[in-house]
């Protein structure tokens, strides 16, 4: 993005102001036709044809035996039209994988990636930010959304947290966005860099695509079925598993964070023993002042997953010691 303005290098306040990031090339992928809610709907976990204009939700596309293929959230911008927000390494597996089910059905698909600019606002006083900007946000719920102008001046704004924080993505053309951020900074926004915000996800325990997420995952595993699975839609892919887990049993490992000595060595694809015994791997790591440790999310087997537990991380430089929290943190 092309503008005047800097990220600032003090301290961001994530936690006690509002920040803004620059997240252009999330995956943009609209989904328009009569059927698209139908389609989409018996492909992922989540709700989509109850979805009305202006609302949204989180959703996994799993594959025939529930592992995962993406997670994305689903915004509903008018009864034919969706518009699909995933991890910019999705946009173009997920349209792959989209583009075989279309010619079943009346809707198409188009990449939107490069035509849509991205900013992330979130922290504690991100909501009056948008008020003395002029901007109205949408309702409270998870992925609820609203447009504010029209033609090329169309911002759309979405409620949506990456970080643990009250937190919006603002949707406009890709030009359109150095004024809009000089509007936020204006108001009291904080440029940071994206590096910011993927701490303060770590810090937060929320799993994300491409670290916590990927295709060997099911979904239970992370916890998805709290925000992301519908167990009263109808038939979706994977959903065999996703039943038989609810109804008869268990994963076998559960995504936990595990607090260690701050400034410590753990890192993503170290390995978590109980004793001499492997029962893990980490995910994602990063310090946390707000913590006093270092955050490390890691998937562990279940017999080990209490919070309390004491666990070793195994890094190049050497072992360390964690305790055992549940995700997400608390703040």
């Amino acid at each position: 993005m092309s503008s005047s303005l800097e990220p600032d290098a003090r301290p961001a306040p994530l936690r006690t102001g509002a920040v803004v990031a620059d997240l252009t090339g999330r995956g943009a992928i609209a989904v328009t036709g009569p059927d698209s809610a139908a389609l989409i709907h018996g492909l992922v976990t989540n709700e989509v044809k109850g979805l009305h204009p202006g609302s949204g939700a989180s959703a996994a596309l799993l594959t025939p035996k529930g592992k995962m293929r993406a997670y994305l959230a689903v915004l509903r911008l008018s009864q034919e039209e969706l518009l699909l927000d995933c991890e910019p390494a999705l946009a173009a597996p997920l349209m792959a994988i989209l583009s075989g089910y279309v010619p079943f059905s009346q809707s198409t698909l188009e990449d939107r990636t490069a035509s849509t600019g991205v900013l992330h606002l979130e922290g504690p006083t991100a909501s009056d930010v948008l008020t003395a900007a002029g901007i109205a946000e949408p309702a409270p719920e998870p992925f609820s959304h609203r447009v504010t102008g029209d033609g090329d001046a169309a911002l759309r704004v979405v409620r949506v947290s990456r970080a643990g924080e009250p937190g919006f993505d603002l949707l406009t053309r890709p030009d359109s966005l150095p004024p809009l951020l000089e509007l936020l900074v204006r108001h009291g926004a904080v440029l940071v860099k994206p590096a910011v915000l993927e701490a303060g996800r770590i810090e937060a325990g929320l799993p994300r695509w491409g670290a916590e997420l990927d295709e060997t995952v099911l979904p239970n595993e992370a916890w998805l079925e709290r925000t992301a699975i519908s167990y009263t839609k109808g038939c979706y892919l994977g959903q065999e598993t996703v039943a038989r887990l609810k109804t008869y049993g268990h994963v076998n490992r559960h995504l936990v964070a595990l607090l260690l000595p701050i400034g410590g060595p753990a890192s993503a694809g170290d390995t978590v023993r109980a004793g001499g015994e492997t029962v893990g791997r980490v995910t994602s790591a990063a310090d946390s002042l707000l913590r006093g440790h270092r955050v490390a999310l890691a998937f562990v087997r279940r017999e080990h997953e209490t919070p309390g537990t004491t666990l070793t991380v195994d890094s190049p430089s050497g072992p360390a010691e964690g305790v055992v929290a549940a995700i997400p943190l608390d703040r």
